[in-house]
């Protein structure tokens, strides 16, 4: 099995299903899943490295807007 980094298609993803609302994003991996036909595991990493790039630009724009 091969590491699965996001890619640019897997980032515009997440951030089109977070803001459709569709799901809670911690509940986002099984539309990974099935999206990219990736399995469970995969999937969880996929989300985690969105989830970690989102909070720190999140971060950046708080700061940049004080």
């Amino acid at each position: 099995m091969t590491a699965t980094t996001m890619t640019p298609e897997h980032k515009q993803y997440l951030d089109r299903l977070r803001a459709s609302g569709a799901t809670n994003m911690f509940g986002a991996g099984a539309y990974v899943e099935d999206e990219f036909g990736v399995d469970k595991r995969e999937a969880r990493k996929i989300v985690s490295e969105w989830m970690a790039a989102y909070t720190v630009e999140n971060d950046i724009a708080r700061k940049a807007s004080k």
